[in-house]
């Protein structure tokens, strides 16, 4: 359940708010924070009704209004009818506001308080995220995306979930999953949110969610082209200063949120599991051939049934074990196995003819016998290096 005004004056940085006007609006929800000032400048034709998200706590020091007190009364209703949540304004250019001003925030239920110019601007903003933040967090739990990952969620609770989090969905979505390329490596979460919560532009398209170590950045557009997720996902890579070049960009597609949120951080994730699993950076889901269907059927009797028939009789085998992992990660290139393993190709093509007797595949092709090795190795490491 989304935050209530009333909550937030628990906050540190909130002790020092006084009410003002608009008492019967304390129970209203609020799911982000800004910074209202340049926008109502009377030398600044500015009108952007995605300048402020609906069910947002605004803050201002009225700097706006310094020769013109009238424009307070027109800056509050702006953001009422934007769909705000409540309204603060530091005490430093007006100690009190108009009359007027107090009767619509009376009439409206819309909450205003005034704080002193000790408080910081940024403190309050980021506090205010950092709250909705762990709300959020409550909502999508780690333990709540492992089960959508793992299809184990009706879609009325998906729905429920999409519905409950801060993040305003637009007509489509999708996810994306960072995590570090070197094992052990972990992204700095406490910078990362920091910078997203300050970056005002990012608030009505994306969200952030940790899952596994490692990061999942949900966004969301009125269009269903890549190239505008993509434009946005630049723009998140760049504000929260992550180093692509350090990270898995794990992508899925393009979905309606409210319906499929679940598939959007399924394909993400699988994409990741794919990628750790082969150490390539597949980078989108539509890449990762047949560990479309072998993620999903990972844990089936069936599959681990057929795993264990073909790589128990060499799991104690390092030698042999680390040959045939090598050869299916390099996609059956007896070359390129060769030199990761630091020998003649044909002591590769010796080993593997052994493993051929060990798993009793002496009579199938070389087709055949690949075919099963390579199923049965990403099932293997699927397990080991995706922890899945």
């Amino acid at each position: 359940m989304a935050l209530k005004v009333k909550e937030l004056l628990q906050l540190q940085s909130l002790q020092g708010f006084k009410l003002v006007s608009g008492d019967k609006g304390l129970d209203k929800a609020v799911c982000s924070a800004g910074i209202a000032d340049y926008e109502f400048a009377p030398d600044v034709n500015y009108h952007n009704d995605n300048a402020f998200d609906k069910d947002s706590f605004v803050i201002s020091s009225l700097l706006f209004a310094q020769n013109d007190s009238s424009r307070i009364l027109d800056a509050v209703r702006n953001l009422y009818e934007l769909g705000i949540s409540a309204f603060a304004y530091k005490s430093v250019i007006y100690n009190e506001l108009p009359a007027e001003v107090l009767a619509f925030s009376n009439e409206n239920n819309l909450p205003i308080f005034s704080f002193g110019p000790e408080l910081y601007f940024e403190n309050i903003i980021y506090e205010i995220m950092e709250a909705v933040q762990r709300d959020d967090t409550q909502i999508l739990a780690e333990a709540n995306i492992k089960k959508m990952i793992e299809n184990e969620l009706p879609k009325e609770e998906v729905l429920r979930i999409s519905k409950s989090i801060s993040l305003l969905f637009k007509k489509n979505a999708m996810a994306i999953y960072l995590k570090p390329f070197a094992m052990g490596t972990k992204l700095d979460m406490s910078r990362i949110f920091r910078n997203f919560y300050l970056n005002k532009s990012l608030k009505n398209k994306a969200m952030l969610c940790k899952y596994n170590k490692g990061l999942f950045i949900i966004l969301t557009s009125a269009y269903e082209e890549d190239e505008k997720f993509e434009l946005i996902l630049n723009e998140a890579m760049e504000s929260l200063s992550i180093n692509e070049k350090k990270v898995y960009i794990a992508r899925g597609n393009i979905y309606h949120p409210y319906e499929e949120l679940d598939r959007c951080l399924r394909e993400a994730y699988h994409t990741f599991a794919a990628s750790v699993t082969d150490c390539r950076d597949y980078g989108h889901f539509n890449n990762i051939g047949s560990f479309k269907y072998l993620i999903p059927l990972k844990d089936s009797y069936a599959l681990n049934e057929f795993t264990e028939s073909i790589l128990l009789p060499i799991l104690d085998k390092e030698e042999y074990l680390n040959t045939v992992i090598t050869l299916v990660i390099n996609n059956g290139d007896i070359t390129s196995t060769a030199l990761e393993c630091n020998c003649h190709q044909n002591t590769i093509r010796y080993r593997l003819s052994k493993v051929r007797e060990l798993i009793g595949a002496g009579k199938k092709t070389e087709f055949e016998f690949y075919a099963e090795l390579s199923t049965a190795v990403r099932i293997y490491l699927l397990k080991k290096r995706a922890a899945l």
